[in-house]
């Protein structure tokens, strides 16, 4: 299968750790140039793009607030001016706050919507501008999650919303864009080994097993590997579609 990817430039939205760090690594297994942002935690972010380096590819790493129009604006044009065009933007950044719903506030809810969706929104109002003066056919892939449509039993209200409203975002980009050779899809991954669910997963490891007709928990990488197969030539026919990473648990 050839994927063609080399030489291409993946802007990544959280990609410093967990499913983000994962997709960066694969894409650079297949050659793709690597631009990622980081909110709070410089060091892990370098060492990722260190490591990138050192695996032939250019890389590099900008803090940005994806909850701000300017930040989010001032992070596409340094990894354009780095890295070169983008070619692929992966929209994984997240914040998700837990509690029953009569326990967040309005900022909390703000916050969540602007970061999930709001800064997705931006990030891919300046790439479909950018490609269309190009006439580039450029990818975009969305991470959502199980939680868009099936809710999520620990209580991530504002969270699960957002991942809703990214499913049918996807949809509503993937019918505007189609007919210049853009295609945007999106994953919705189940559980998935990262650092936000390891103390779930050490707590109540048996209680999310049994919802998982696999019977296992995902690592990041496997979810990554699916990016990459979206961002390649090999999905040139596939757009609109939201793809479970669930191990059974969505089968929609």
């Amino acid at each position: 299968m050839k994927l063609n990817l080399q030489g291409k430039v993946a802007l990544v939205t959280g990609g410093s750790r967990g499913i983000g760090a994962a997709i960066g690594r694969s894409l650079a297994a297949e050659g793709v140039h690597v631009g990622f942002n980081y909110h709070t935690n410089p060091e892990s972010a370098e060492a990722l793009a260190a490591e990138l380096r050192a695996a032939g590819v250019k890389a590099t790493t900008v803090r940005a607030d994806l909850g701000d129009e300017a930040s989010v604006l001032n992070f596409i044009a340094q990894v354009s001016a780095e890295l070169g065009a983008i070619d692929i933007l992966v929209n994984n950044a997240a914040v998700c706050p837990s509690g029953p719903m009569e326990s967040y506030s309005w900022e909390t809810w703000d916050r969540t919507l602007r970061v999930n969706v709001t800064g997705v929104f931006l990030a891919c109002r300046e790439l479909a501008k950018s490609w269309r003066q190009r006439q580039a056919r450029g990818k975009i892939i969305n991470i959502v999650s199980q939680a868009a449509f099936l809710g999520s039993t620990s209580g991530h209200l504002p969270y699960d919303s957002s991942k809703g409203a990214l499913v049918s975002m996807t949809r509503a980009l993937a019918r505007e864009l189609g007919p210049e050779g853009i295609t945007v899809n999106a994953i919705a991954p189940g559980m998935v080994k990262t650092e936000m669910v390891i103390k779930n997963l050490e707590t109540k490891l048996d209680f999310y097993l049994s919802r998982i007709p696999l019977k296992r928990v995902a690592d990041p990488d496997e979810i990554a590997n699916i990016v990459t197969f979206l961002a390649s030539d090999a999905a040139s026919y596939i757009t609109g579609a939201t793809i479970d990473a669930t191990g059974g648990m969505l089968m929609h």
